[in-house]
């Protein structure tokens, strides 16, 4: 039996903690700059964040993740889908 987590949370501590090296961040930001979303992907789990979050949890996602135009996760179709555009 293979296991996979699946996580939709509002917890800024645990999605610091939720993320590692082995796996793919991707993260939305509002007009501001502000990062409104982060979703972890790896081969064992998927922590889909909204909420704020502090300034050195988002260096850390600015620094380790890659910024996306759009972001969806498909729980039914066991999917998630990025869109990534231009940086500016």
């Amino acid at each position: 039996m293979k296991l996979q987590l699946v996580a939709k949370i509002v917890d800024p501590e645990l999605l610091g903690k939720s993320m590692h090296e082995e796996g793919t961040l991707f993260y939305l930001q509002d007009g501001k700059g502000s990062i409104t979303r982060a979703v972890y992907f790896s081969s064992s789990r998927v922590i889909d964040y909204e909420g704020n979050v502090d300034d050195k949890l988002a260096q850390r996602i600015r620094h380790e993740g890659h910024r996306a135009q759009l972001i969806e996760v498909d729980e039914l179709k066991d999917s998630v889908r990025i869109i990534q555009g231009s940086s500016e």
